[in-house]
């Protein structure tokens, strides 16, 4: 499979970015493009113009910082973020492969296309099988009910841990730049995928609030090997300690829906308490019933559902200090 012919433009500015985007034609931003260009191969949703970002100089960053345009490498190996925000650093490493994470950028993760089994197939392999409501048909092969949403999957694992660290996103556009908490950014909508994101926006940063750095952070993940796939589930833990017990909670997840979902009446009843088994045992069974995963993976639903459960132990477990 060939990448099909594009007009490939590289500002080094922001400036330069938005002036490549005079004209008609369709367009793209690109990070590392490890997604998005075999996507191309695949004749899923080719653009006719690619604006690539790598070059871009306000989306680069130094250690310490969430920089959209830093590769999922330097955000796995930055000294910085290893002490302070640990779960960030993880969960950069667990992400595809080391060959990739060289390349893809954290941007490029936290902007991820949702994925889908009827989705990210060949042209051909569409067209024999019938496509679907995000490529070429007019209906979801998961759920084909007139009017239905695009229920493909949101798979990227950067995002859920954000959410548990409180992170904001920063985004520029020609206006200028603004600020949207992370917990408000994608829509639930598989083929909009994003609330109120234009076109023309640029993600630049993710932030993290200042209090951040108190909160412990876990994150566990389920995919068929343990490295290169995509996330078949995750779930980010985060618990707020004073003296012992937990002032405050968030339980995030990825790939069960078409945005990363946080959950805060789960979490609400961890707080004011000791972290017990109990407690684990009853979040990790609400989180259970509350996930939906749908049949859009190589899992299956009921394994997927079933392994939220064991995610959650697991992270909720390690956010406490006899792990």
């Amino acid at each position: 499979m060939q990448i099909p012919d594009l007009d490939l433009q590289q500002p080094r500015s922001l400036k330069e970015a938005w002036t490549s985007l005079e004209g008609d034609a369709s367009f793209d931003w690109m990070g590392g493009g490890t997604d998005l260009l075999c996507n191309y191969k695949w004749g899923i949703n080719v653009p006719q113009k690619v604006i690539s970002l790598r070059q871009t100089v306000e989306l680069q960053g130094g250690a310490g910082t969430l920089a959209a345009g830093r590769t999922l490498y330097e955000i796995q190996q930055d000294p910085i973020l290893q002490k302070d925000f640990p779960a960030l650093s993880y969960a950069a490493s667990v992400i595809a492969s080391p060959l990739i994470r060289r390349t893809a950028t954290l941007g490029g993760n936290l902007l991820l296309d949702t994925r889908c089994w009827h989705f990210n197939q060949t042209l051909e392999w569409r067209r024999a099988h019938g496509s679907c409501l995000k490529a070429e048909a007019d209906v979801c092969r998961v759920l084909p009910y007139p009017g239905n949403l695009c229920v493909a999957a949101y798979s990227g694992d950067m995002a859920p841990v954000l959410l548990a660290y409180g992170a904001n996103f920063v985004l520029a556009g020609p206006s200028g730049e603004r600020t949207v908490p992370a917990s408000n950014f994608y829509a639930e909508d598989g083929i909009r995928r994003y609330e109120d994101k234009t076109q023309e926006e640029i993600l630049l940063r993710a932030e993290l609030p200042k209090e951040a750095g108190n909160w412990t952070v876990a994150y566990q993940k389920l995919r068929l090997r343990k490295t290169f796939d995509f996330p078949e589930g995750g779930v980010a833990a985060a618990v707020l300690w004073k003296d012992g017990k937990v002032v405050q909670a968030r339980l995030a997840t990825t790939a069960y829906a078409s945005v990363p979902c946080l959950y805060p009446e789960i979490s609400a009843s961890l707080e004011g308490g000791e972290l017990t088994e109990v407690h684990i045992e009853a979040a990790a069974e609400a989180l259970f019933l509350a996930v939906r995963p749908m049949k859009n993976t190589s899992m299956s639903p009921a394994y997927r559902k079933k392994m939220a459960r064991v995610l959650c132990r697991r992270a909720l477990k390690a956010c406490t200090s006899d792990y």
